[in-house]
């Protein structure tokens, strides 16, 4: 199978100089490493990812201090047990990250030999109405197995994804993801894509756990008001779209990977206004969350999730 590393002059328009030549080279050695994992067996990936992990944990020391000070107040651990669980988190983030990075050169069979699902059914249900289906997951686990799988198994798929500042390596994953027929939109620009991917009743995904700045919906999350992204409430209200929240939990030490799809909220429950925005946000940010208490590995912790705080009450 050809590398995914096509399009130079696409990214030469955007990028000129020693900063592209090193955004090349570190998409180079991404495509160069996703095309050998994609041939390893997952002991063997374990063990490479777990090196990377180690570099970026205990020599690069990467938001080290903050991975931990968050598990501590999130989860309530004391300062052993948050930093034991840190290790873990990295080790699986790596891990992760590896095998994510193998469908750029995986056969659609053998994505079906690592996935098993659980609740096709829920979507299959919700999608006959005819209206799409907003799908909502987080930085957890094999997320982008998701889009993938249901790709592969027919369903018609739009994945809003934010950018890379590294222009080379974001060109290579949306390669990775158009691979598999997923078709991508910037969230930045999404609006006009996302309309039109509903009204044609196919799949629309987000990936939507992470700080959304002072424009954000502040809901509970481990305890703390947490500035959430509405947009996937607000398109369900909007649209008559049901939401659903979905999760691809790693089969560990190996596959199946299970492939989680929740109940549907289904818009008409929820009142169209903030109140039901922010209810409808809570509801996807609640299922999040309880995904990640049983697995808290799993979960994107190097992320400031907690950023933003809500602007203080008058009165």
């Amino acid at each position: 199978m050809a590398t995914l590393v096509e399009g130079e002059e696409a990214v030469s328009r955007v990028e000129t100089g020693w900063r592209a030549f090193l955004h090349r080279r570190e998409r180079d050695l991404l495509d160069l490493l996703a095309r050998r994992a994609a041939t390893w067996d997952p002991d063997r990936r374990r063990r490479a990812s777990r090196l990377v992990a180690a570099l970026a944990r205990d020599l690069l020391r990467l938001r080290w201090s903050h991975v931990v000070a968050t598990l501590q107040a999130r989860l309530g651990l004391d300062g052993v047990a948050a930093r034991v669980l840190g290790r873990r988190v990295y080790d699986a983030f790596f891990e992760n990250a590896l095998e994510q990075a193998t469908l750029a050169y995986l056969a659609g069979e053998e994505i079906d030999a690592r996935v098993a699902v659980e609740g096709l059914e829920r979507l299959q249900k919700a999608h006959a109405r005819g209206k799409g289906v907003v799908l909502v997951s987080g930085h957890y686990g094999l997320w982008e197995f998701v889009t993938a799988w249901l790709v592969r198994h027919g369903y018609q798929m739009t994945a809003v994804m934010r950018r890379q500042n590294n222009v080379a390596i974001d060109a290579w994953m949306e390669s990775m993801r158009r691979t598999h027929g997923v078709e991508i939109t910037d969230s930045g620009y999404a609006l006009r894509d996302i309309l039109r991917t509903l009204r044609k009743g196919h799949l629309l995904g987000l990936v939507s756990d992470q700080d959304a700045g002072d424009k954000g919906v502040f809901v509970r999350f481990f305890g703390e008001l947490a500035s959430t992204v509405g947009g996937p409430a607000t398109i369900a209200l909007k649209t008559g779209a049901p939401l659903m929240a979905v999760a691809m939990h790693p089969g560990r030490p190996h596959p199946p990977h299970r492939f989680e799809i929740c109940e549907p909220w289904y818009p008409e429950d929820f009142s169209d206004d903030e109140a039901g925005r922010q209810a409808l946000t809570q509801a996807f940010t609640t299922q999040l969350e309880t995904w990640i208490r049983a697995r808290p590995e799993q979960w994107f912790w190097l992320h400031r999730r907690w950023k933003t705080r809500p602007p203080p009450v008058n009165g």
